[in-house]
């Protein structure tokens, strides 16, 4: 039969049906429903299944459940064996509407017995929807795990609705962080093409893993991946590859939470060489690009625990070129940024990570927060870090993100040691090791031990520190990253002088040093030499003559060039809050250790000189250079962020009790400093400080200036070199980058 208009039935039915679709889609029913009859009247053959379905829908959202009853029971009949599985689900949940639900489970099970494996993926997610109807949970939820095993190799566009009931599930058994996960594995995109049979136990056993971790059985869940990896050895083909890539991240989240750091990376590695194979072949056929994505920042994450990273910055450059601007990638760029000290460009990272997490990424904004933290930690601002931290713990509470908010109850935990509040400390440290038993995260356990530490050694307890000081090495193993290694150093080097070991102590600072100056941590490394330097000074207050001597030396040369270097970091940031916090604040515990060290060897010459080093700089006063009454300076090694200098501003007494306050200023208040104005436009063509050197090009090319260039050298005569360049020849050789520049201008 002709159309007037000389098309044929079948185009106008695919019209028609389109039509209604998409009018329902769009809220239509009425009209839908009107397109979608008429679609029916001129649909032949195989269209009217598809017809008679589309109206169902129509009929059941227009509250006609019955009419859509007898449309599905019709389609039934006509359908062939591949659509039946679709009409007899869609037909169950219509029935279960009609609180016919022993029908519905009848047609379902009926159903399973001649169905196709994608036939029984779908009718098996069916039946999980009329188990949570009738509250049996515990049933569903088992019938919800069979389909993601089932869906994932046979039905892949299955798989997002079996994760979102068992989201559902969870929710209604009060497991907010369980639902969370689920709503994440249910949020990734199925519309690729599915591997052949040979792989479909791999697919299996590693969606079954999957499942298993997100329930937290994380050692079983390694299990279920050891299989499904082990699937794909022996073969080189593409479908082997894409599988093994999937295992293998999967595997690194594994040793990840299982505390091993090391093997994470090892997988991680598996993961991006396999993913780039793949995408090298045959592009993102099977969505692997996904894959490549996730291996590229989990990698970047783990490479920055284990202090590489130009890796992590290499790796986060590859994803943002396969992903865009995606959130994740901005907020990891921003933490690697921190953890390496280059805290200017990491506060900017943070921020835009901020803004995008919060447009789109709510669950990334509790670490972002933490990040944040972090940056102002380093630069100072304790307060401004705590703010954040409260900001990380509620929201990350709020999401049920449980490991989220174990990091930021550790880092309170840490600033309550910082302000000797030992009572707050530990409690902060009972809620965070609660969280962390709860997520099976060995890590965070480890990280709790060395808190209890430090809180042990504040507290005058320098044993019990040290009893929790040898679980902790005990539960890092072998694979304990940099900062790991520094933590316990510090630590048991704060345990050993609270008990009088002088030497043993330095011994332990001294390894720390060393640990942070090879992974090219300087701001570490920075902060340890001074709170070293202190300790050799604490340490010549109990000998008298010769060896008393040679300890103020030894501490003048840690102090001296820390100090100096320190100052110097003020080049890299632009002129505003963040610049005067780390000269007020974060570099200020360095300069006050030099000018104890200085004291204490007696050499008013050099004193003078450094005097004036420091008056060719000009900035704001020195707040914080005398810390508020109560509060603790010096290293923790505990940290909720990799890479936070230890200590905090404070004064320091010298061997003969003093404290020392160089400059004698008036504090600055925190307020005024976070209330500098930014920096002006370039159109403007003025410095914002008269004293400032403005260069386009730092003399470090790692760290180009951000609009000041290094100050001269200062001399009483500036053709004669003082006993200060010396010093600072030091300091560039042990920090690796310039103090001042090669010009020279006269003291005044």
């Amino acid at each position: 039969m002709d159309r007037a208009d000389g098309g044929s039935p079948v185009s106008r039915w695919a019209e028609l049906n389109d039509e209604g679709v998409r009018l329902l889609q769009h809220g239509d029913v009425a009209e839908g429903r009107s397109a979608l009859r008429a679609a029916l009247a001129v649909a032949v053959g195989d269209e009217r299944v598809a017809a008679l379905v589309n109206l169902a829908a129509a009929e059941d959202l227009s509250g006609a459940p019955a009419e859509a009853l007898d449309l599905l029971t019709e389609a039934v009949d006509l359908a062939d064996p591949v659509s039946r599985a679709v009409v007899v689900a869609s037909r169950g949940e219509v029935l279960a509407r009609l609180d016919r639900w022993d029908e519905a489970w009848q047609d379902l099970t009926r159903g399973l017995a001649d169905a196709d494996a994608r036939g029984q993926a779908v009718l098996r997610n069916a039946r999980t929807g009329l188990l949570m109807v009738a509250g049996r949970l515990a049933e569903a939820e088992a019938e919800a795990l069979a389909t993601v095993d089932l869906a994932a190799a046979n039905a892949p566009e299955v798989v997002p609705h079996a994760y979102a009931n068992l989201a559902r599930i969870a929710e209604a058994g009060g497991d907010e962080a369980r639902a969370a996960e689920f709503r994440d594995l249910a949020e990734r995109p199925c519309g690729v093409r599915p591997v052949d049979a040979r792989w479909h136990e791999c697919v299996r056993r590693n969606a079954e893993g999957a499942a298993l971790a997100a329930a937290g059985r994380v050692e079983a869940a390694e299990s279920a991946f050891a299989a499904a990896h082990a699937a794909t050895l022996g073969s080189d083909d593409t479908e082997a590859l894409v599988c093994r890539a999937a295992v293998a991240g999967n595997r690194a989240g594994a040793a990840g939470a299982l505390g091993d750091g090391a093997a994470a990376l090892r997988w991680n590695t598996e993961a991006v060489t396999c993913a780039r194979t793949v995408v090298a072949r045959v592009g993102d056929e099977y969505g692997t690009v996904g894959v490549l994505v996730n291996a590229l920042l989990a990698r970047a994450g783990n490479l920055r625990h284990a202090a590489r990273h130009a890796e992590a910055l290499a790796d986060l450059d590859e994803a943002a070129a396969l992903a865009g601007g995606e959130p994740s990638i901005a907020a990891v760029r921003a933490s690697v940024l921190a953890a390496c000290g280059r805290f200017a460009e990491a506060a900017d990272a943070a921020r835009a990570a901020l803004d995008l997490a919060y447009g789109s990424a709510p669950e990334l904004a509790p670490f972002v927060h933490t990040t944040l933290a972090g940056i102002a930690g380093a630069t100072g601002d304790r307060a401004g870090g705590a703010e954040h931290l409260g900001l990380a713990r509620d929201l990350a509470r709020a999401t049920g993100d449980a490991a989220a908010e174990a990091t930021a109850v550790l880092s309170l935990a840490r600033l309550a040691y910082l302000e000797s509040a030992n009572e707050r400390a530990a409690a902060l440290y009972d809620e965070a090791e609660g969280l962390v038993r709860a997520t099976g995260d060995r890590h965070g356990l480890v990280v709790c031990l060395l808190g209890r530490a430090a809180v042990e050694v504040g507290a005058g307890r320098p044993r019990a520190a040290l009893d929790l000081l040898d679980r902790a090495v005990a539960g890092l193993g072998d694979g304990a990253t940099p900062v790991e290694r520094i933590a316990v150093d510090q630590v048991r080097g704060a345990a050993l002088e609270a008990s009088g070991e002088y030497a043993a102590a330095d011994g332990r600072y001294g390894a720390a040093e060393r640990t942070a100056g090879r992974a090219g941590l300087w701001h570490v490394a920075l902060g340890i030499a001074w709170w070293r330097a202190d300790a050799l000074l604490r340490w010549a207050s109990t000998v008298d003559g010769e060896e008393r001597r040679a300890l103020c030396g030894r501490a003048l040369d840690h102090a001296l060039p820390a100090a100096l270097a320190a100052e110097a970091v003020r080049q890299r940031f632009a002129h505003g809050p963040l610049r005067e916090r780390w000269v007020a604040l974060a570099a200020a515990p360095a300069i006050r250790s030099a000018f104890a060290a200085l004291s204490s060897v007696g050499d008013v010459g050099l004193a003078a000189e450094y005097v004036d080093h420091l008056a060719g700089a000009v900035s704001l006063s020195p707040a914080g250079w005398s810390a508020p009454a109560g509060e603790r300076s010096g290293p923790d090694g505990v940290s909720g962020s990799a890479g936070v200098p230890p200590g905090s501003a404070g004064a320091s007494s010298g061997p003969d009790g003093v404290s020392v306050d160089p400059l004698g200023a008036p504090p600055l208040a925190r307020d005024e400093l976070v209330a500098l104005p930014p920096p002006p436009s370039a159109e403007e063509g003025h410095l914002p400080y008269a004293a400032a050197y403005l260069d386009g090009v730092g003399d470090d090319p790692a760290f180009p200036a951000a609009g000041f260039a290094l100050p001269p050298r200062v001399r009483l005569d500036p053709a004669v070199p003082s006993t200060l360049d010396a010093w600072i020849e030091v300091a560039e050789r042990r920090y690796g980058f310039p103090v001042r520049s090669a010009e020279v201008v006269a003291s005044w």
